[in-house]
């Protein structure tokens, strides 16, 4: 085994170990405000969240790209370039989280049932958005809503628990964060450098266009490897 390959071993290590540990806090946050008299409505198939942009860092996406079969890569593969036509002239993140949620339909690692087909090794941001209200309120357009009913719905929240005005946990979106930023130093102190971005777009990357093989050549090879695919823009991949 070449150094290299145990540096994205190394990583691989590393967010195997956040995710563990995400998952057995938010488990354990979840029982006690159950307890507690607080409601969690997410579940199996309920996946309206999941029509929302993901964005992770490289290792995850990585984790993520090793476990699919041909069906789901050509699906990616399509989310992908689908999403990088759409997003040519935008340069406002508030428009592409808008067009996204409008025009890219859900993430494309659904099964037909709405459940997550990689979910044993879905990224951190995934594990920490936990809903107190109803799954409607994850595929809401507040800017479509009665003014009325918008303020019903922000009423209704527990400003103890949520990122207001949202309706998801504050302190599992807050460790899945440092988490992922844990990971992105470690990726610099590796690598000299780390990489985020769009999860179906990082995964298409690594898959057809070896992301993980420039990765291990340096910065400058994973802008160049951007660049030729196309996907050099900085909504959908940051390199820092």
């Amino acid at each position: 085994m070449t150094p290299t390959c145990e540096k994205i071993d190394e990583l691989l290590d590393l967010v195997k170990q956040q995710q563990m540990f995400l998952e057995m806090f938010a488990r354990s946050w979840v029982s006690d405000y159950r307890s507690s008299g607080g409601t969690v409505f997410c579940g199996k198939g309920c996946s309206n969240c999941c029509s929302l942009a993901v964005h992770t860092g490289f290792a995850e996406a990585l984790a993520v790209a090793r476990q699919l079969d041909d069906s789901q890569a050509e699906a990616v593969e399509a989310y992908a370039i689908k999403l990088r036509d759409l997003v040519q002239g935008v340069t406002e993140l508030p428009e592409y989280l808008r067009l996204h949620r409008q025009q890219m339909g859900f993430c494309p690692l659904l099964n037909e049932s709405g459940a997550c087909s990689v979910y044993p090794v879905r990224p951190l941001s995934c594990r920490s958005l936990i809903s107190t209200k109803e799954s409607i309120w994850c595929g809401a357009d507040f800017s479509q809503i009665a003014a009325a009913q918008r303020d019903a719905f922000i009423a209704s929240l527990d400003r103890k628990v949520v990122a207001f005005p949202s309706h998801y946990v504050a302190v599992l979106q807050e460790s899945g964060k440092e988490l992922e930023e844990t990971c992105a130093k470690r990726m610099r102190a590796l690598f000299g450098f780390a990489l985020y971005g769009n999860l179906g777009v990082l995964i298409h990357l690594i898959r057809s266009h070896g992301l993980d093989v420039a990765c291990c050549s340096g910065a400058a090879a994973c802008a160049e490897a951007l660049v030729k695919s196309g996907f050099n823009h900085p909504l959908l991949v940051t390199i820092s």
